[in-house]
């Protein structure tokens, strides 16, 4: 009934703990897609021996030399054959009761494109949190909290397909952007609500625990695509201002300067025509509390534009 899509690259110390956590798991996905993006470590050898340790599992060994996440889930997204399909990432574990606590879900709705969960994450200094969800299908706050996130999406296959798949030209926040495609699309959402999922570690090799200003060239693609998304929704578009006056606050905080200055300079093309005087304010409010080293700003911004996103 449903497909799993893990792609990976120079995951050696990790993949085995994933691939435990797909041990555990009280339900088997119809197909298991390991796809290889160019690694070079050991992490092929690992996937290798893993499928040859199971030999009734139904695993799949890919390969695709197109960099980036998002052109290996694609790959194998071509190949899936089930009505559903979900993606995981090569260094995190999988919830047990995952699938079959989500297929319980689609059984009380089968009206349903998309089904949508929390996620927990895990720090190197042993903190963990909660991935900010409002459970609802608000692109805005997409757009704002990233509420839907790679392992928090569980897609029918036939909607994915749809709506374009993965960006392959965004390698950096590409489930961020792919989440605002959903929602852009009205899909039929259900949520998962009595927990959240998933142990997703974030570490010194993980693309989402660098600096912010190292990231920057990676993340204009997503905000770019974001922005060209947005045209037919031009009432979305001071929730990504927003989200910008953010990041913006942040690299000044790290002392970019200068990728500070490019993301400002980018804001003033892409969103001169919707500066009117209050947002402009909010935007300088939300730099500025951001800059500051203010936690929280996203929720500032989503009390400030409710109304008008």
């Amino acid at each position: 009934m449903f497909s799993l899509i893990i792609p990976y690259r120079n995951r050696q110390d990790f993949l085995p703990r994933t691939l435990r956590s797909l041990q555990s798991s009280s339900m088997l996905p119809r197909r298991i897609y390991l796809v290889n993006n160019n690694s070079t470590d050991g992490s092929e050898q690992i996937c290798q021996r893993f499928a040859s340790d199971h030999p009734n599992w139904p695993i799949v060994l890919l390969s695709e030399p197109t960099p980036g996440a998002a052109a290996a889930r694609n790959a194998a997204l071509r190949l899936v054959e089930t009505e559903w399909v979900y993606f995981f990432d090569s260094d995190d574990e999988l919830s047990s009761c995952f699938f079959e606590e989500a297929l319980r879900k689609l059984r009380q709705k089968p009206a349903t494109d998309v089904v949508a969960c929390a996620t927990r994450m895990h720090f190197p200094d042993g903190s963990e949190k909660v991935r900010n969800v409002m459970y609802n299908a608000s692109a805005a706050d997409q757009i704002l909290a990233s509420q839907l996130s790679t392992q928090g999406m569980f897609f029918r296959t036939e909607f994915l397909r749809r709506i374009g798949g993965w960006n392959e030209q965004v390698l950096v926040w590409n489930d961020w952007e792919l989440g605002l495609r959903v929602l852009l699309n009205r899909p039929r959402i259900t949520w998962l609500t009595s927990r959240a999922y998933h142990h997703l570690h974030q570490h010194p090799d993980s693309l989402t625990s660098n600096g912010m200003a190292q990231r920057l060239p990676l993340v204009m693609p997503a905000l770019e695509a974001a922005r060209t998304l947005l045209n037919d929704h031009p009432k979305l578009l001071p929730a990504l201002a927003a989200r910008c006056a953010i990041l913006r606050g942040r690299l000044k905080l790290e002392k970019s300067n200068a990728e500070a200055d490019q993301l400002a300079a980018w804001m003033r093309q892409s969103f001169q025509d919707r500066m009117t005087v209050p947002l402009s304010l909010l935007f300088n409010i939300l730099y500025h509390y951001a800059r500051l080293g203010g936690r929280g700003a996203w929720r500032i911004a989503r009390f400030c534009l409710k109304t008008s996103c």
